[in-house]
């Protein structure tokens, strides 16, 4: 039997797991502006393969990373990764 604790740590794991993935699309391809469906597609695969797991809510992990400045919205649906030049 879990404790409550322990499934609320694993979910902050899941979470973390889950937005590292989607930086690591971006990483690899810096500079390109990318639709959403392409995103989606890339993370659910990638995370199931990785983990056997199912990507919950890949949307909202996105727009999440969008709101707190890693991601920058460049259209509807359109991101870019927010990486420093140099």
């Amino acid at each position: 039997m879990t404790s409550k604790a322990d499934e609320i740590i694993e979910k902050i794991k899941e979470e973390i797991n889950q937005s590292d993935l989607i930086m690591e699309y971006f990483r690899k391809n810096p500079k390109r502006e990318i639709k959403h469906p392409e995103i989606v597609d890339w993370v659910v695969g990638e995370y199931k393969k990785r983990t056997g797991k199912v990507f919950r809510d890949p949307d909202r992990a996105i727009r999440k990373l969008s709101q707190q400045g890693a991601l920058i919205k460049i259209a509807k649906g359109v991101y870019k990764g927010n990486f420093q030049e140099g």
